[in-house]
C-alpha cells in the first residue's frame, strides 16, 4: 500500500499527545523535549534527540526521527544504529519489509510527491534513501497495512478524520498563539526566541540566492510547533498509541532474547507517549539525553543560484566518483587496512581497476583525500570544496557504498 506507507510519516510529524509538564533535555527527568529549533544568528538548526533509558543490565536508546533531513544526520544514525544489538524501525508494511534505495514506487501518490518536492526545494534527503534497512540488527517493529486498517476500524477512525484533526488542531494552535502574542503586547513583553518566522518574497529571495536558506529557516522554525498539535479521542490514535504499542510488542520480545543493547528508531511525534509507557509502565530510567542536528540552517550561497560554481562541484561529484571505484576495487584486492592515497591509485603499477586515471585535485586546486570513517570500517573520498578548508558548508565526500548501494 504506497499511498500508506507514504501518508503515515508526513501525519505523524502532525500528531502528538501534549504533555502535562513542560519538556526538558535534562539527562534524568521527564517529559523529555525531543524535537527543537536552535536560533544562531541569521540561521540555526532544527535537531532531533537521542534519549537514553536503563533497566537492570539493559540499555534503551530512542532515535527521534525526521522523514527529510540533512544526509549527514542519516549518516550519522547509520553510524549509531550499528552499536545496538537490534534497532526496532517503524514502517507500516508487510513484517520485515527493507525499503532499497532502487525501490519502485506505483501509481499516482500525491504526498509521495510533495515529500519529494519539499526534499528537492529544501536540498534535503529523505530518509527511505539513505537509511540501511538492509543493516542485519534492524527489526521491523511496527502493524502491517492490514493490522493498520483492523485498527483505525476498530477506533472508528480514518484517513480523512486523521487530516481533519491534523487541519482542526493547527488552526487552533495559531488562535492560540496569536492570544498569547497579543497579551504580551498588551503587557508591553517581547516575543523572545517564539516569533513567528518573518514573512518574505519567494521569487525575490530566490533571484537573490537566499530563496532555500528562507524557506528551510520557515520550516524549521514551525516544526516544533507541528510537533506539539494533539489529535485523537481518550483512548489515543492508531497512527501514534496504536503503533508504539506494537513497537513494545516487539520490543518485549527481544528483551526476551536478552537483547542489552536496543535502539528505537521512530518518528520523533510517537515518542512521549512512548517514553510514558516506558517510564511508567515498563519500569525503565531516562539516563541521557543528546542532539542531533537534522537540519543545518545556517545561512549559506545557494549553489544553484552560481552556475559556475553548480558547474565547478558537479564537476568535483564525478571526480570522487571514479576515485571512489577505485577505492572500492583497492580494497577488494588487498584488504581494508591500508588505506591508499590518490597519488598511489594513479601510479601505473596498481591494476585496473583500482587504477584512478583523474585529476587529483578538485576544481578548486586542493588534494583530494581518502580517508577511513570516524566509525566503522568504511572509506571516504573527500574534497575541502572550494573554500579549501575541511569542516565547512562546502564540503564533498563520498561515503563508501554500504549494502544496497547506500552511501
Amino acid at each position: 500500500m504506497p499511498f500508506l506507507r507514504a501518508v503515515l510519516p508526513s501525519a505523524c510529524l502532525l500528531l502528538c499527545s501534549l504533555p502535562a509538564q513542560e519538556p526538558t533535555d535534562a539527562p534524568d527527568r521527564t517529559p523529555s523535549d525531543f524535537v527543537r529549533f536552535v536560533t544562531v544568528g541569521d540561521g540555526g538548526h532544527l535537531d532531533t534527540a537521542i534519549t537514553t533509558y536503563k533497566k537492570g543490565g539493559v540499555e534503551l536508546l530512542l532515535f527521534g526521527a525526521v522523514h527529510i533531513a540533512d544526509v549527514a544526520c542519516y549518516q550519522a544514525l547509520n553510524d549509531r544504529f550499528t552499536t545496538c544489538d537490534v534497532l526496532l524501525y517503524e514502517l507500516v508494511a508487510e513484517p520485515d519489509h527493507r525499503p532499497t534505495r532502487d525501490r519502485e514506487e506505483s501509481g499516482f501518490n500525491p504526498v509521495a510527491l510533495l515529500q519529494k518536492g519539499l526534499k528537492n526545494s529544501l536540498e534535503l534527503a529523505f530518509q527511505l534513501d539513505e537509511i540501511d534497512y538492509q543493516a542485519p540488527n534492524f527489526v521491523h517493529a511496527d502493524m502491517t497495512p492490514e493490522e493498520f486498517a483492523d485498527s483505525m476500524a476498530e477506533r472508528g477512525e480514518s484517513m480523512l478524520s486523521i487530516m481533519v484533526g491534523m487541519m482542526t488542531a493547527g488552526m487552533e494552535q495559531q488562535r492560540k498563539q496569536a492570544g498569547e502574542a497579543a497579551e504580551r503586547q498588551a503587557a508591553g513583553e517581547a516575543d523572545g526566541d517564539k516569533k513567528a518566522p518573518p514573512a518574505f518574497d519567494l521569487v525575490s529571495a530566490f533571484r537573490k540566492g537566499e530563496g532555500r536558506h528562507l524557506l528551510r529557516m520557515n520550516f524549521a522554525q514551525q516544526m516544533e510547533q507541528i510537533e506539539m498539535l494533539a489529535v485523537g479521542g481518550k483512548d489515543g490514535s492508531t497512527l501514534l498509541e496504536g503503533r508504539n504499542e506494537k513497537c513494545l510488542e516487539v520490543l518485549q520480545r527481544e528483551l526476551a532474547k536478552g537483547r542489552k543493547r536496543i535502539g528505537i528508531y521512530y518518528g520523533a511525534a510517537h515518542f512521549p507517549h512512548m517514553e510514558r509507557r516506558l517510564v511508567q509502565d515498563l519500569g525503565f530510567a531516562k539516563t541521557g539525553h543528546e542532539w542531533l542536528v537534522a537540519w543545518d540552517c545556517k545561512k549559506r550561497p545557494d549553489a544553484k543560484f552560481d552556475r559556475e560554481l553548480v558547474r565547478a562541484r558537479q564537476r568535483c561529484r564525478d571526480e570522487l566518483d571514479q576515485l571512489g571505484k577505485a577505492v572500492r576495487a583497492f580494497a577488494a584486492a588487498n584488504g581494508r587496512d591500508v588505506v591508499p592515497t590518490p597519488a598511489q591509485l594513479a601510479q601505473a603499477t596498481v591494476a585496473e581497476p583500482a587504477r584512478y586515471a583523474g585529476p587529483l585535485q578538485d576544481p578548486w586546486g586542493h588534494d583530494y583525500v581518502v580517508r577511513k570513517r570516524p566509525t566503522g570500517t568504511r572509506w571516504e573520498v573527500a574534497s575541502a570544496g572550494q573554500d579549501g578548508v575541511f569542516g565547512g558548508d562546502d564540503d564533498l565526500v563520498l561515503v563508501e557504498a554500504r549494502r544496497g548501494g547506500l552511501r
